[in-house]
């Protein structure tokens, strides 16, 4: 194990338990995984477990101070945001669309005791697809525009920044305005990816929920709950996810451990569909091996009756290089992704987009205004990230081309395993 690793891994374990031995790092650790600390989503909640918990010298006095400089940072940024969120929802329910916040804001005191806490860029909202016109009219009046509108149903608007965030930017100054996603469905699926059921009545189980002063409606917690796993596994799908999405998850089931009403309710929706509950075991046994939680006895369920082989070895193999990586990943999720895939064409055509994608490259700040993207500073910012792109498809390619001979000799391993276990307790 990589000393980077073991530190990474040190840092969650403290995350799920507040024990603090393993973080007696030097500096140097500390300095060298920041920018992980940041772009994982964990810099903010390890920086309030700090605070609670006084480490002293524990923990080197320059990594405390900058860890509370974010802290303090991020409150000021998270104000702001507020701000334009409820500017955004005053503007929707002025023109009475149907819609309510999933994620960022919703999150807040289930997940994180207050808004300084999380750390986000954008605000995620679900529409019934037919206020979807009125919706874009309704942010347009706010200075808007329609930058990119999926066949899934997702429209992203944007308001054009005069400054871009860079890779190496401070991520908790105070924001421009954020880009705003519409979702028209619960589970978003280009031609090629995973068929789930289609998911009704989300927008019907929602409530009024309150932050700061800003009211707003957002998903009761057993839909709530489910649109978290649905979030995790449709990254899980690409290279790289925040681990903050799975601490939000094991947050959120401590918070509502003893409301078993939710937990019945969530399980009933996820077990009424085969592939759906095999990918929601996936994402809650990966919730269970990186911030252990004493999963409620319907989860419990869900992932003894519905893990698969291939998804256990994966997790106890490959699980931690994808989760502890930094952005933008690598794409080791692919060896445990095949199974979920019942159209083996469909499959095929899935892999070959995501080894050689030829789709319009991403770009380095798609908010970024048009004389901003003029800049010299900009262009050659841009520039380097479009060669540090091609070069992270090349080694992830690689690195996964490598890992999947390995793979499949393991699978079928452990298949065969599985098999003779079933026939001898026949």
């Amino acid at each position: 194990m990589t000393d980077t690793l073991a530190f990474r891994k040190s840092v969650v374990r403290f995350l799920g338990t507040d024990r603090l031995e393993g973080l007696q790092a030097p500096e140097t650790d500390w300095i060298r995984n920041m920018r992980w600390l940041d772009r994982s989503g964990l810099a903010l909640p390890l920086a309030a477990r700090f605070e609670a918990l006084q480490p002293g010298s524990a923990i080197p006095s320059s990594v405390r101070g900058a860890l509370r400089s974010r802290l303090a940072d991020n409150q000021k940024r998270m104000e702001q945001m507020l701000q334009y969120f409820q500017e955004a929802v005053q503007a929707l329910d002025a023109s009475q669309v149907q819609h309510c916040c999933v994620k960022g804001f919703s999150l807040v005191p289930d997940c994180f005791d207050s808004i300084r806490e999380r750390h986000q860029i954008d605000l995620d909202l679900l529409i019934v697809p037919q206020d979807t016109g009125r919706a874009q009219v309704a942010l347009e009046r706010l200075g808007y525009r329609v930058q990119r509108a999926d066949d899934s149903g997702e429209v992203r608007l944007i308001r054009p920044w005069k400054r871009h965030l860079g890779v190496h930017a401070y991520l908790y100054g105070l924001p421009e305005p954020p880009p705003i996603e519409l979702h028209t469905q619960v589970w978003e699926r280009d031609a090629d990816d995973i068929a789930l059921p289609s998911f009704s009545g989300f927008l019907d189980a929602s409530e009024t929920h309150e932050i700061c002063g800003v009211e707003f409606r957002r998903l009761q917690p057993a839909h709530h709950f489910v649109y978290l796993l649905l979030h995790i596994f449709r990254h899980l799908l690409g290279s790289w996810t925040r681990l903050l999405s799975f601490y939000e998850v094991a947050t959120f089931i401590r918070a509502h451990r003893s409301e078993k009403d939710i937990w019945i309710k969530a399980a009933q929706m996820i077990e009424a569909n085969k592939v759906l509950a095999s990918a929601c075991a996936l994402v809650l046994e990966l919730v269970d091996s990186t911030f252990p939680v004493d999963m409620p006895v319907p989860l419990h369920q869900i992932v003894r009756r519905n893990l698969s082989a291939e998804s256990e070895l994966w997790i106890e193999r490959y699980a931690p290089a994808w989760l502890l990586s930094d952005p933008p990943g690598n794409k080791l999720a692919l060896l445990v992704q095949q199974q979920f895939w019942t159209d083996r064409r469909a499959w095929r055509q899935y892999l070959l987009r995501r080894l050689l994608p030829v789709r319009k490259p991403h770009k380095l700040s798609e908010a970024a205004a048009r004389s901003t993207r003029n800049s010299v500073a900009y262009r050659l910012e841009d520039t380097w990230y479009r060669a540090t792109r091609l070069w992270y498809h090349l080694r992830s390619d690689c690195e996964y081309l490598g890992a999947r001979f390995r793979w499949m000799r393991m699978r079928q391993r452990a298949l065969n395993l599985s098999r003779e276990f079933q026939l001898g307790s026949k």
